[in-house]
């Protein structure tokens, strides 16, 4: 949360990237159509929705900065093109423009991102529904039928128009009230009027918990209490990017003019470091270099002289940013140079870059994993200063098994309202506590293997056993890992899901062996140990005796230093 505000700004860009769902609930409530004079796509737009980007797609692909796309698009040829609209329902010509909507979640206000599409010509509803549908499942609300779409929901308003997004963001959609103002109001208007990409941003309305508000550095805070953001591309005469954050008063507004200086240098620092450290590595390479390597040495190339332009752009945020009245307003001139040079670039760089953008995907991805063994870790050791013991799997009162210890610390990762719904001296998939097993958590999900089928599963286990920290049936302190927190294992990924709420985990026998374990593409396995620290284990390289040596809580074993 060191970068909230930028942060924020950019995952309402990203909206259209689109969350995976989670299980779709079956509510019915009346849905009113917004009255207003917006275009019909915009009207489709709560003014009360967390947020909004507006895309006037065919327009902008017609602008004169964009001819060098358009004209290699062409050059495919008529026949083609022609091809292109035949594949797809509505035809890929007649695409005109697309909103990423964030919609508020009734449970914590989560964001719930979903997509207007709009087309220029009518379509054939029924087309659509039978190219895309999946499954017979729907669901009717307020008149309108809204279809599953392999992992995706979308309905029809009329026939040029789609909404489509994760199925709690359909429903959300359709079962909400539109009020006729709200703090997206002036951003609506303003795509209204023409504008080729317009985005708002309700920041009073994000759901941030205080306590990582608090991680902001004091001199940044005034910054945040905007009430909301909104920004669009001028095309008028040259590209300029405009934004303006909204006050309550003059004097916030004045205290967050102040505090663009301080996040401007507090930037200045981030990003030169990043910049010395990529610029120390690529320095370091000797060459003659393998060609596999070339991709991502332009990316650093790249990355580097980006970082170098940045920093000059914020030595003086003044030049830039000016305070009127309760607003702060910006623009960002976007050089047409830079947009012409880059377009007969792209294509060929595009197929250079692809691997080194996929290694950034999958780092990104180690990233977040280990991350959330880090949260599940820390969620562990909360549990245990409450309680005394570490959490472990609830038992009956004959010693049977009925729910995972990772229902136990639930509240410690914020879903205290999902542990509320489990009765505890019932069994995991009893018929009240499966309704809460079927219930994705983000945080028990590995990016790194692929996303499960069905809803309520978990990439990370336990080993359970002689002599483990999850041994059935015992509540086991920290005062027991006479090994060492820092030489036990506590959490590993598995390649293979299992129920997060189902008790059980790895069987452990130390005198039989390991059951097998399937690392990701890199062939390592992410692991939590006791103490919180999370390491890469390299499963062709660790001997079985080894691994055997850091699952057991006290078994006398040092592990060798080069594990």
């Amino acid at each position: 949360m060191r970068l909230l505000l930028p942060l924020t700004i950019a995952a309402l860009l990203a909206a259209v990237a689109l969350v995976p769902p989670g299980p779709v609930p079956l509510p019915l409530a009346s849905a009113q159509p917004p009255a207003t004079e917006l275009p019909p796509d915009l009207a489709l737009v709560p003014a009360d929705a967390l947020g909004f980007v507006h895309v006037r797609a065919a327009e902008l692909w017609k602008r004169d900065v964009f001819a060098p796309f358009r004209q290699t698009f062409e050059k495919a040829g008529p026949k083609v093109l022609a091809a292109l609209d035949e594949q797809f329902v509505p035809k890929v010509s007649t695409f005109d423009r697309v909103t990423g909507v964030l919609m508020v979640g009734s449970e914590n206000r989560e964001p719930l991102p979903l997509l207007v599409l709009r087309f220029r010509e009518p379509f054939d509803p029924d087309a659509v529904i039978k190219a895309y549908r999946t499954g017979p499942e729907t669901l009717t609300l307020n008149g309108k039928t809204a279809y599953r779409a392999g992992d995706f929901g979308f309905y029809l308003p009329d026939k040029q128009h789609i909404v489509f997004g994760p199925p709690p963001a359909v429903i959300a959609h359709l079962k909400h009230t539109f009020p006729k103002d709200g703090p997206l109001s002036a951003g609506l208007k303003l795509a209204a009027s023409g504008q080729p990409l317009v985005a708002s941003l309700d920041i009073a309305g994000l759901p941030i918990p205080p306590r990582e508000l608090e991680q902001v550095p004091a001199d940044i805070r005034p910054l945040l209490k905007a009430r909301h953001l909104t920004a669009f591309l001028d095309l008028e005469k040259d590209a300029v990017v405009r934004f303006t954050l909204a006050y309550k008063t003059a004097e916030d507004a004045q205290a967050a003019e102040k505090a663009v200086k301080a996040l401007a240098d507090f930037l200045r620092k981030e990003w030169v470091g990043m910049r010395d450290r990529l610029e120390k590595e690529f320095l370091q390479a000797k060459g003659p270099r393998p060609a596999g390597d070339l991709p991502e040495a332009l990316l650093s190339v790249f990355a580097i002289g980006a970082l170098n332009r940045v920093d000059e752009l914020l030595a003086d945020p003044s030049a830039f940013v000016q305070r009127d009245g309760a607003n702060l307003t910006a623009s960002l001139p976007i050089p047409r140079d830079i947009v012409t040079a880059a377009a007969p670039a792209v294509t060929t760089l595009v197929s250079l870059l692809l691997p080194a953008v996929q290694k950034v995907r999958e780092a990104a991805n180690r990233l977040q994993d280990q991350n959330n063994l880090k949260q599940i870790m820390l969620a562990i050791h909360s549990y245990a200063d409450a309680h005394g013991h570490l959490p472990h799997d609830i038992v009956d009162k004959n010693g049977k098994p009925l729910l995972s210890w990772r229902v136990q610390i639930l509240p410690y990762i914020e879903q205290e309202t999902l542990f509320k719904q489990f009765k505890l001296d019932e069994p995991w998939d009893s018929p009240n506590n499966l309704r809460a097993s079927r219930v994705d958590v983000k945080m028990f999900l590995s990016p790194r293997f692929p996303p499960p089928k069905q809803p309520g599963l978990t990439h990370y286990q336990g080993f359970v056993g002689p002599g483990t920290l999850f041994e059935t049936g015992k509540k086991i302190r920290f005062t027991d890992i006479t090994d060492g927190t820092s030489n036990t294992l506590a959490v590993i990924e598995t390649a293979e899901a299992v129920e997060w709420a189902k008790p059980g985990g790895l069987p452990f026998d130390p005198k039989k062996p390991l059951p097998k374990l399937t690392p990701g593409d890199d062939g390592v396995i992410n692991a939590a140990m006791a103490d919180g620290s999370v390491r890469a284990i390299h499963l062709a390289r660790l001997k079985e005796d080894v691994l055997k040596a850091l699952i057991t809580r006290a078994g006398g074993e040092v592990p060798p230093d080069d594990r």
